[in-house]
């Protein structure tokens, strides 16, 4: 994968993240039922993620990234950008 797909997944993660689960799940052939079973999330619950009816918790992004895609090295880079936005805030208001 390159630098600039790296860059479009941590960009739709943030702010799409429901199309991005539509679109690796389309890309990988899965069923809701086949993530459902990698996510332990029900189908609906993804279903409505996907369709923008539901947002989620970082937890839930995550688990959706590690158990339903593999996506070890993606998840790794999100969570590093979400701890030094925390940080960056952190120090603003300080």
């Amino acid at each position: 994968m390159s630098k600039q797909e790296k860059a479009n997944i941590l960009g739709m993660i943030d702010e799409r993240f429901g199309e991005l689960v539509e679109l690796l799940k389309k890309e990988r052939g899965f069923t809701l039922q086949e993530l459902s079973d990698k996510t332990n999330l029900s189908p609906s619950y993804i279903y409505r993620l996907i369709r923008g009816f539901r947002g989620c918790e970082l937890t839930t992004k995550l688990n959706i990234l590690l158990n339903g895609f593999g996506m070890q090295e993606e998840a790794e880079q999100y969570l590093k950008t979400v701890i030094e936005n925390k940080e960056t805030l952190r120090k603003i208001l300080d």
